[in-house]
C-alpha cells in the first residue's frame, strides 16, 4: 500500500479521539453477543463468533486505564494476522486518507504504557494506536 492510499479510522473514547492504522483492522460493527471467558481480566468483555472464529472482546477504554463507558456503540475487529481481537468503543468518526493527516514527530506513552503517536487532523488531534502493540499487550494480560 502506498503512503497515498494508506488510511486512518478514527473513532472516540472517554470523549477523546482515537486512530487505528486501517490495514490493521478487519471490520467495524455492532457489538454482537459475547460469551465469559473464565479467568480473563475485568477488560475483556467477553468472546464472540466472528465469521466462524472466535474472538475476544475488550473494552479498549478499560484496557487503556480508563473508567469503563456504557455506551460502547460499535466493535473494531483485527486483522486476523495479528490476532483475535476485537475492542469496544464509543463511536466510530470516520475514515482519513493520509493526504489529510501529518505524523507528530515524538512517539509518547499513554499511563498503561502503550506508546502512540499523535495524527495531526483539519479539526484537531488524534491519537494513532498500534494494534499490533495493543494485540501483545492484551497477550500479556490475560497470559497473567
Amino acid at each position: 500500500m502506498t503512503e497515498s492510499e494508506h488510511k486512518y479510522l478514527l473513532f472516540t473514547l472517554q470523549g477523546r479521539r482515537y486512530a487505528f492504522d486501517l490495514a490493521q483492522l478487519a471490520e467495524v460493527d455492532e457489538p454482537l453477543p459475547t460469551w465469559p471467558i473464565p479467568g480473563a481480566p475485568p477488560c475483556y468483555s467477553g468472546a464472540m463468533n466472528f465469521h466462524g472464529t472466535i474472538v475476544a472482546v475488550m473494552d479498549l477504554a478499560a484496557f487503556l486505564g480508563f473508567s469503563s463507558n456504557q455506551s460502547l456503540q460499535k466493535v473494531i475487529v483485527l486483522n486476523a494476522g495479528i490476532a483475535a481481537l476485537a475492542f469496544l468503543v464509543e463511536r466510530v468518526e470516520r475514515i482519513v486518507p493520509a493526504d489529510q493527516v501529518q505524523h507528530g514527530n515524538q512517539v509518547q506513552q499513554l499511563e498503561t504504557g502503550i506508546s502512540y503517536r499523535t495524527l495531526v487532523l483539519a479539526d484537531g488531534d488524534a491519537v494513532l494506536l498500534d494494534a499490533v502493540e495493543l494485540a501483545q499487550e492484551a497477550t500479556e494480560r490475560i497470559a497473567g
